[in-house]
């Protein structure tokens, strides 16, 4: 363990790090466009998982609390091992989990500082180009998710393991990729619900799902609405006093939860620490973990 790391029990039996309160560089000006710009953040002292969420762990939350089903991954008998990550479970499933544990899901910048730290690296283990030895992702040989425990010598500077890599990680926010724009410098918390922005010149905004002659008005590139449901290519939003339709394709639509870390299966280009991405709520992946937080 670094010096000065902070650890403690979790009531799951999971070890917690505690990351100190103050500020550290989110987001960067070189990455993808949802992760610009880089800004100062400040956050409150919080602890979160040092490793994800193991299959172990999760046996126990069903066998005593019987709220879902197994998922498929442990059908999978490259996936079943006890010290491997949880995966293959939805955003709810880990939201429940989380609470189970008396713990909740960490937001993207608690994530992100636990990460990176405060000097700006762009991986856990410091600026170094990710290699095979570095991170499980698609450069290994296994094509499996590793022991929660592996390369903890590549562990963040608060002593979080394998947060590049692995799996993808559930986090609490509502993704959006223009969020960093303007979103708060103070303990930013992510939207307060799905948001539309329109990336087109114009859309039309149609009164019933099917469209049509039934408009309600036009929304104008830039513009942005809160997402309340979806059926298959349109989107449901809030436009002005009433509800609307939105063709998915017309614009940006962000639907999903944020999810940060870097699954086994990908590239190295999700491996920065400022790496983002969505996926929608209900989505499973043998790519998709999750770690827990709490307040200080």
């Amino acid at each position: 363990m670094n010096e000065g790391i902070r650890e403690r029990a979790g009531r799951d039996g999971g070890q917690m790090v505690h990351v100190p309160a103050g500020a550290f560089l989110m987001g960067s000006d070189q990455g993808n466009h949802d992760e610009q710009p880089s800004r100062q953040v400040t956050l409150p002292g919080f602890w979160i998982d040092k490793h994800q969420v193991t299959n172990e762990q999760y046996r126990r939350f069903l066998d005593e609390t019987g709220a879902f089903s197994a998922p498929p991954s442990f059908a999978k008998d490259d996936f079943v091992a006890p010290m491997q990550p949880i995966v293959s479970v939805s955003w709810e499933e880990a939201d429940a989990y989380s609470k189970w544990a008396g713990k909740r899901l960490p937001t993207e910048a608690e994530w992100e500082k636990a990460a990176r730290g405060t000097d700006g690296r762009a991986y856990p283990w410091g600026n170094g180009e990710p290699t095979p030895e570095d991170a499980n992702y698609a450069g290994r040989e296994e094509k499996r998710t590793l022991p929660v425990d592996a390369l903890a010598e590549k562990a963040s500077p608060y002593g979080c393991v394998q947060m590049a890599g692995n799996t993808y990680e559930w986090i609490s926010d509502w993704f959006d990729a223009f969020y960093y724009q303007d979103g708060p410098t103070e303990d930013p918390r992510g939207p307060e619900f799905p948001v539309y922005q329109v990336a087109m010149a114009k859309i039309s905004v149609f009164a019933v799902p099917g469209g049509g002659s039934l408009t309600l008005g036009e929304v104008k590139r830039g513009e942005r609405y809160e997402i309340l449901g979806r059926e298959k290519d349109i989107y449901k939003i809030r436009f002005g006093d009433t509800e609307g339709w939105l063709p998915r394709k017309g614009g940006y639509a962000w639907t999903g939860k944020s999810v940060r870390g870097c699954g086994w299966d990908f590239i190295e280009d999700g491996l920065r620490c400022s790496a983002r991405e969505g996926f929608e709520p209900w989505y499973k992946s043998l790519n998709l973990g999750f770690r827990c937080a709490t307040d200080e």
